[in-house]
């Protein structure tokens, strides 16, 4: 049975049949990612950072899927516990079926707490996004159109009261992939009260405009004692120098 021939799953208001489709898009459809989901592997690099039997704790922000494509999978297996943040609302779904144990919140994240223009694909896409730059990379490399994406309103948040909320002060490992707006939400982190040790952060350099914003989020993370470790695939590595 095809993807697209179990949407009727998600538009039921019966949970037992949510419940199949979830199990489907994590046990069935996504099956080769229960051992590690990273697009590049980089999780194993991530994991190096850590001793073996060391419990903790995680941010991801546009977190995707709970095993696919995803680099904080591999910490949680490990017991490590932490907050999920997406814009789109099954994927939480998702994160609650199947990893109940952490803080999943489904909201978009920007340098404020304010409303923005979503350009929408689908509701498990992972190239929604908020940004207008970002857009013009989806446009060339995935050959899109206009038609193809829908506008939406949607709220945003930001990340510093989603980390007081839950009471993470200390942070060991921060995701963060949002389809242009990484740069955005590292400039409004407030290093002084929250700590973090490692970040990997999603960066493309497709324009002038994404070149600056790559120029822009190594300086401030320098400027916060964060040095620049190497980059995998489409994703940087920054450790904290002084953590």
């Amino acid at each position: 049975m095809r993807p697209r021939s179990l949407r009727f799953l998600l538009n039921s208001k019966n949970l037992f049949l949510r419940k199949i489709y979830l199990f489907y898009n994590i046990y069935l459809r996504n099956f080769k990612y229960l051992n590690g989901g990273s697009q590049f592997n980089e999780d194993i690099y991530l994991n190096s950072f850590f001793k073996k039997d060391y419990r903790g704790k995680f941010v991801d922000l546009g977190c995707f899927h709970p095993t696919r494509d995803n680099n904080t999978f591999r910490f949680y297996k490990k017991n490590w516990t932490g907050i999920n943040v997406d814009l789109n609302p099954i994927t939480i779904e998702l994160f609650d079926f199947f990893r109940s144990k952490d803080i999943n919140i489904n909201c978009a994240i920007s340098d404020k707490r304010t409303s923005k223009k979503m350009y929408f694909v689908d509701n498990l896409s992972p190239l929604n996004t908020l940004d207008q730059n970002h857009l013009k990379f989806l446009k060339k490399n995935f050959l899109f159109k206009n038609k193809d994406f829908k506008e939406k309103k949607i709220k945003t948040e930001n990340i510093n009261n989603i980390l007081k909320k839950h009471d993470f002060n200390k942070v060991d490992f921060l995701n963060i992939d949002l389809e242009g707006l990484e740069y955005e939400v590292i400039k409004s982190i407030n290093f002084k009260k929250f700590k973090i040790n490692l970040i990997c952060v999603e960066i493309l350099d497709h324009n002038k405009i994404s070149k600056n914003k790559s120029k822009k989020i190594h300086q401030i993370l320098k400027k916060n004692n964060f040095k620049y470790l190497k980059k995998i695939g489409v994703n940087s590595i920054f450790k904290n120098i002084s953590f």
